[in-house]
């Protein structure tokens, strides 16, 4: 019994250790599901710890609560990868070579120069989410930025019969393809749009659709509020659908951070533990969540309360501080939705 309760634990270090493969070398199945499983190896640890308490096999019940405590408190690769991921990118303003971006307007924002950007992120699950639910939270929450995973157009013109264009009146969508994963993305926002595209960069999912636009249209230029910022709504594969796709999208994001300062919202189909990921924040982006929890924040399944885990993310790269960062129910996803409020530095 000892040798088997042994043999389990080591099996459970192992299974622990995966999140300090290279990144890429995740990119095989089952590897990135059990790496997601992760954060609740603490239950089977502890089981372990109790059976070796009663068998007597006190070195091997003190291993196993190590390991409990370890993966319970998430140490030390969270922490470690918030601090080695909190340099600032050059942040570019549309007004230093646009000056007619003095006449991009945002409303609120105008008026309180100081109030933060609050963002919202939604996989839309093969666009079943019900768009009156979606226009609730954005009234409730006074939601600046609107990122949409797995759109359809039926979701898209569900949208504008329940006025997503009175509340959020310029859009970007991604092209719908038939190689994207459960739906096309897009962004809708209250800010004018200096720049806009379908696609922003070039992985192996769905186009990542951005929005190029200044919060404010005060002190031009060089100002912080009226630095322009990018938003971009991304959807990565899962790795069900190829985990080599799975992790070079997850890491070509990381080209996005280069150019400005920018915000990527969207389901991302990965967490913290996943080396892919921290490769993506290595880049130059910080998790909202960790940043402002000090934590990673769980967003699938939206029908359980636990367990949940770690999906959908809101990136934030150059002068952005994010402030709060909560999440949402909304009828017909299987994803809550991600809200957070950012600051301009």
């Amino acid at each position: 019994m000892t040798i088997a309760l042994g043999t389990a634990l080591a099996l459970l270090v192992l299974w622990w250790a995966l999140r300090f493969l290279p990144a890429g070398a995740e990119g095989h199945l089952p590897l990135p599901y059990l790496i997601a499983l992760i954060p609740f190896l603490w239950i089977p640890a502890l089981l372990l710890a109790v059976v070796a308490v009663v068998l007597g096999c006190w070195p091997l019940a003190v291993a196993a609560v190590a390991l409990a405590v370890i993966v319970a408190l998430r140490v030390p690769l969270y922490r470690l990868s918030l601090r080695g991921t909190s340099r600032e990118t050059k942040r570019e303003t549309y007004c230093e070579t646009h000056p007619e971006a003095s006449d991009t307007t945002a409303r609120g924002h105008d008026e309180h120069p100081d109030a933060p950007i609050t963002v919202m992120t939604l996989n839309c699950r093969f666009g079943r989410a019900d768009a009156d639910a979606i226009m609730d939270a954005v009234r409730a929450h006074d939601v600046d930025v609107l990122a949409l995973q797995e759109l359809t157009a039926d979701l898209v013109g569900a949208l504008d019969a329940a006025g997503i264009r009175d509340v959020l009146p310029h859009r970007q969508l991604g092209e719908d393809r038939p190689t994207d994963n459960g739906g096309f993305n897009g962004l809708w926002t209250r800010f004018a749009p200096v720049v806009a595209a379908s696609s922003s960069a070039q992985i192996p999912a769905a186009d990542v659709p951005m929005i190029v636009a200044s919060p404010t249209r005060n002190g031009c230029p060089g100002n912080a509020p009226d630095a322009a910022i990018a938003f971009a709504s991304a959807h990565t594969k899962s790795p069900m659908r190829g985990c080599r796709a799975w992790s070079q999208g997850i890491v070509g994001l990381g080209r996005l951070a280069l150019q400005r300062a920018t915000v990527v919202l969207g389901d991302l189909n990965c967490g913290i533990d996943h080396p892919s990921f921290r490769k993506l924040l290595a880049a130059g982006f910080r998790d909202a969540s960790m940043s402002a929890l000090r934590k990673p924040m769980v967003s699938f399944p939206s029908w359980l309360a636990w367990p949940r885990i770690e999906l959908d993310h809101v990136l934030i790269s150059g002068g952005i501080d994010a402030e709060r960062v909560e999440t949402l129910t909304i009828h017909g996803s299987d994803h809550l939705a991600t809200v957070a409020a950012l600051r301009i530095r």
